[in-house]
């Protein structure tokens, strides 16, 4: 408690002061002075210590406290007002000393003060107190007790009253306003100052870029494209010949395509055309180009006609106002679906050549992306990026701007404008290779350059290239796409099925992602152009969905890049469903145990027994150390990486999965193998923890699984709606489910499976590999040591309960209950997803998706009444077939050795196109031959086909419907079957989707060997660190449920933009 006391008098005279008592425990630089010899007890109390030492500031006693002063004579203690005075640090039990010139001037200052007070001035307008710049270095060091104030004073009744009478007599209201105004004014006088600082500044930086950019311009580096290369899945390379443009052919383009001065945004006006005007009219047809003349005579019949003499001379001619463009560019922006004329742009021998105006719409608007260009689509089927000086408006156009369109790509444009800013486009990289179409027949074109929204394809065949529009159904990967949409236009049947077929993709493939106003994230500058033509669709049996489901059977896609990096919690989105630390803990039971020659058996674990589900709650792999092991980081020589040691109970090192499995066996421990992980960047006593919860639920299994399942939310305070949790899959009516173990096949192994040409369970894994999409039987297919590492398409089939072997078998992995810590937590956008608490190493086994077994009918009116958000489609015959179907068109080619791939057989020409509807045989591709002579583009007919002439030379393979499928036989009316997790299920129906996932989706075979019926798993794709989203892919198909749009939200470089 305060103890105060104070004298009216004091209170008049201004020199009543207060000093709270309380501890301080910090302590400066100190040394021990005896009771007896201190000097000074009499000026100051010094605080004891326990052994009866008194503790004091040694520079305090010999010095004057002012930093600008340095007397050291005629000493005496600084109240708090002379400290306050120099701003020195009050400190309780070492007192301030101060000359005597030095307290004068605090005590005038204070006498000043203590005036205005009393005068109702405000204090803040009073004298100014110097400048203290010292800084006071102090230790850390504490006293255990308290230590007693330096200057104290008792009052008498109650401590409120006099506060109160102090602020009414002294008017502190007054003083704290008139202390705001004076401050607010300050404040508005260093922000003008401020403002003035930072023009100057931002002068200086101008002028210093200037004179850094002067200086270096003379060493600014060369671009050059190097060797394009492609990686197998065996690590092979096959390097290519340099084929693109030289260094002196790029850098030229590069620097034409800096950012250019644009117009301001607005609305375009027509202005009235006049006589003697300047103007573009049309030649002779829409596919011409355009030709420059004057206005001579305006005419009035029906409607206004002008009539215009070209400046090439010639008999004048007239026309309407849609058939004529202004000779200016546009005093504002264009926008995307404008009627305008662009001027063409040839590239002969690497150079640029303009050429003559062609009529056409804006397709994209200026951005950064496209490095501040128009995207042009011509009416005669080509398309080009152009600056805004080459880009000139139609004077007169349709509402609907289509309509003005040549017929052969009037289609096109309509549903392009129709479906913009969405757009499919295929993601292209350098070096890739995707098969495209020319002349009519498939080829394999390698990925030369990207730029923006086009493509430069090479053909080795042809030795030439294209560039390709990358919405274009030229490309195989679109087309594909758009294929399968239309047909299921055309079928026009109500399956509810969603489409899992099973594509055998290599590595670094081209896929499709949905824009929304973005382009190409990091497209490399060009400034070329392309054509356009149309290719048709095969008849693709497939059907129209009325409910989007999940695939549980594709294969999972590899990364577009060669080999993959483990993730590090940089790479981690840091918002607040994100933010975490990680929590280190040592391995306290870790114990140094000499290795001595011996024979290990039983007895060399004795001493830590363990049986399965001890140590739960607790990071899985850090269940060795509890157990007597040690987990040793080694490094044999300078620059190698890290390995990886395990030191067993015994002492005995072990260097691999092999070893120690090897070890389990021979001492019987019931430790499983999948505990154990030679990844030097896998932290076994590293977890996991969320900055901010606003709520916890502690287990939201409710103790149903094996581990706790924690739930936060670092967004909002709500929780998971409630869910029926459930270990495992409920048939529902209509399920014909055997789960007799008497039509298991079964092994009777002895040694964990560990020969997989012994074990009847591993045979049946790998002889089903030969009905994969190579057709060839994969002797490693299967778990390594408990671990998947990659996904094998015709299923996993595990040790079941008729087999012989222990519970240590390494064929049994998705049978056995949950032992990762996994946390379900709030998503900003997504919902509630899942992170894992600790490290988890490539190929480790997750979780299953467990939930109710429903028939294609059930789970169609299920997912139309209630949602269809948490289906999950059986489908693994069907994407074993389909895999094999698309297997041959995906195989990886050589470009530069075969150079004449195609699937289909010589093709005849058409010199024009014809309008086929809206169909997709309709909808243009688009590609241009690179042909300097500007008179080729009028006489092209032998690089166009006509939609016809393409039907009939692209040859697409067909099945064979006589042949049955291989569900029909398991009845007429059978069809895929539906996991559905929306009321029932487990922790699996928390994982949402990503584009580039950490997680894929295995068929695995437990408790019936049925091919409808496998259990669904799912396996870390790479090492993913403590706190991270598990993701997988939904493999939706796009507009596979009609009137339904879901939007992408995973944030991943490769994010294709849609699901469905």
């Amino acid at each position: 408690m305060a103890q105060i006391s104070y004298d009216p008098r004091d209170i008049d005279d201004g020199r009543c002061s207060l000093v709270h008592k309380e501890t301080d425990c910090r302590m400066h630089h100190c040394i021990q002075i005896s009771k007896e010899k201190d000097p000074s007890d009499h000026q100051t109390n010094v605080p004891m210590h326990k052994n009866g030492n008194k503790f004091v500031n040694k520079s305090h006693l010999k010095i004057c406290s002012n930093p600008d002063c340095g007397i050291k004579e005629n000493l005496r203690s600084a109240p708090y007002f002379v400290c306050a005075y120099f701003g020195l640090l009050v400190e309780k039990f070492n007192s301030r000393k101060v000359c005597q010139r030095c307290y004068r001037d605090a005590e005038n200052h204070q006498s000043v003060l203590v005036k205005m007070l009393c005068d109702h001035k405000s204090i803040a307008l009073g004298p100014k107190k110097p400048k203290n710049q010292m800084v006071t270095i102090d230790d850390e060091e504490c006293f255990e007790e308290s230590m007693e104030s330096l200057e104290e004073v008792e009052i008498e009744g109650d401590i409120d009253d006099f506060l109160k009478h102090l602020v009414e007599k002294y008017r502190f209201e007054e003083q704290i306003d008139a202390s705001f105004h004076h401050l607010e004014q300050r404040w508005i006088n260093n922000n003008d100052k401020m403002a003035e600082l930072d023009v100057s500044h931002s002068k200086l930086e101008k002028n210093l870029d200037s004179l850094r950019k002067e200086l270096y311009r003379s060493h600014e580096p060369k671009i050059c494209l190097v060797d394009s290369i492609d990686v197998d899945a065996l690590g092979n390379v096959t390097k290519h010949n340099t084929t693109s443009s030289t260094v002196e052919t790029i850098v030229p383009l590069m620097s034409s395509h800096r950012r250019t001065i644009l117009p301001p945004t607005g609305m375009f006006i027509h202005t009235k055309i006049k006589v003697n005007q300047a103007i573009y009219a049309m030649r002779s047809s829409l596919l011409a180009p355009w030709g420059k003349g004057r206005v001579i005579r305006i005419k009035e019949i029906t409607e206004i006609m002008y009539v215009i003499r070209f400046d090439t001379g010639g008999k004048p001619r007239t026309f309407p106002l849609k058939y004529l463009a202004y000779a200016e560019s546009s005093p504002v922006q264009l926008t995307v679906g404008a009627r305008v004329i662009a001027q063409y742009v040839e590239d002969k021998d690497g150079k640029l050549k303009p050429s003559s105006y062609y009529a056409g719409v804006i397709a994209e608007a200026p951005k950064t992306l496209n490095q501040y260009r128009y995207l042009v689509f011509f009416d005669d089927g080509y398309a080009q990026y152009c600056t805004h000086e080459q880009v000139t408006m139609v004077c007169q156009s349709s509402r609907d701007v289509w309509q003005d369109i040549h017929m052969n790509s009037r289609s096109f444009v309509l549903n392009y404008l129709k479906q913009y800013p969405e757009r499919a486009m295929v993601k292209l990289q350098r070096g890739q290779t995707v098969k495209t179409e020319l002349n009519g027949n498939w080829f394999q074109g390698r990925v030369e350059m990207v730029d923006a929204s086009l493509a430069n394809i090479y053909f080795a065949s042809e030795n030439r290239f294209e560039w390709i529009y990358r919405g274009s159904t030229r490309l195989h990967p679109l087309f594909d796409l758009l294929a399968n949409a239309e047909a299921r236009k055309n079928q026009g049947a109500t399956r509810p099925t969603h489409n899992m077929a099973l594509v055998h993709k290599r590595k670094n493939a081209p896929y499709v992602e949905y824009t929304r106003g973005d382009v190409d994230r990091s497209p490399p500058p060009s400034s070329l152009s392309l054509s356009l033509s149309s290719i048709p669709s095969p008849s693709t049996e497939c059907v129209v969905r009325a409910v989007a489901r999940k695939s549980t059977s594709k294969v999972f896609k590899q990364s577009s890049v060669s080999s993959v990096t483990p993730l590090r919690v940089d790479d981690l989105t840091l918002n607040a469903e994100h933010k975490g630390r990680f929590k280190f803990r040592l391995n306290e039971s870790y114990k140094n145990v000499d290795f001595w020659p011996h024979q290990c058996n039983n007895k060399c674990v004795e001493e830590f027994p363990y049986t399965d589900g001890d140590n739960k709650n607790l990071n899985p792999l850090s269940i060795p150390m509890l157990c007597g092991w040690s987990r040793e980081v080694a490094k044999q020589r300078h620059g190698e990486r890290l390995s990886i040691i395990y030191r067993a109970p015994c002492g005995r090192r072990m260097r691999n999965m092999d070893e120690v499995h090897r070890y389990l066996r021979l001492t019987g421990s019931q430790i499983g193998v999948d505990l154990f992980c030679f990844d030097n960047f896998v932290h076994c006593f590293t977890e996991f923890e969320p900055e901010v919860v606003y709520s916890k639920i502690n287990d939201i299994t409710y103790g149903k699984e094996n581990v706790r399942v924690s739930c936060v939310n670092s967004i909002d305070r709500s929780n998971p709606e409630y869910v029926e949790y459930s270990t495992e899959r409920i048939p529902r009516e209509g399920v014909n489910l055997n789960l007799d173990p008497n039509f298991l096949v079964c092994c009777d192994c002895t040694d964990d499976c560990q020969d997989k040409e012994k074990c009847q369970c591993w045979q049946l894994t790998i002889k089903a590999t030969a009905l994969g999409p190579s057709g060839k039987i994969d002797r490693n297919a299967g778990y390594q040591y408990r671990r998947l590492m990659q996904n094998v398409v015709t299923g996993v089939y595990e040790c079941n309960s008729r087999c012989s072997c222990r519970k240590t078998c390494i064929n049994r992995v998705a049978q056995r209950p949950l032992h990762l810590r996994l946390q379900l937590f709030r998503t900003e956008r997504r919902g509630w997803g899942i992170r894992c608490l600790d490290d988890i190493p490539k190929g480790q086994f997750i979780c299953v998706y467990a939930g109710q077994l429903l028939t294609e009918q059930e789970a169609n009116d299920d997912g139309k009444q209630f949602g269809d958000e948490y289906l999950a489609e059986l489908d693994l015959i069907e994407s074993i077939e389909q895999a094999k179907d698309g297997y041959e068109s995906d195989v990886d080619i050589d470009v530069d050795r075969h150079s004449d791939i195609s699937q289909s057989s010589s093709s005849g020409e058409d010199c024009g196109f014809h309008d086929s509807g809206e169909s997709l045989h309709s909808d243009i591709s688009e590609s241009k031959s690179l042909m300097p002579e500007n008179e080729n583009r009028n006489e092209n007919c032998s690089q166009k086909l006509s939609t016809q002439t393409l039907s009939a030379t692209v040859r697409v393979i067909q099945k064979d419907d006589s042949q049955k499928k291989t569900r029909e036989l398991y009845g007429p009316n059978e069809h895929c079957y539906v996991m559905d997790a929306k009321s029932t299920g487990n922790i699996g129906r928390y994982l949402n989707h990503c584009c580039k996932p950490n997680v894929f989706v295995q068929n695995i075979f437990v408790d019936t060997q049925d091919l409808r019926f496998p259990w669904v798993g799912f396996f870390a794709h790479v090492f993913i660190r403590a706190g991270t989203e598990l993701t997988w892919d939904y493999s939706y198909q796009v507009d596979s449920v009609p009137d339904k749009k879901l939007f992408c939200h995973c944030g991943a470089k490769e994010c294709r933009g849609r699901l469905l």
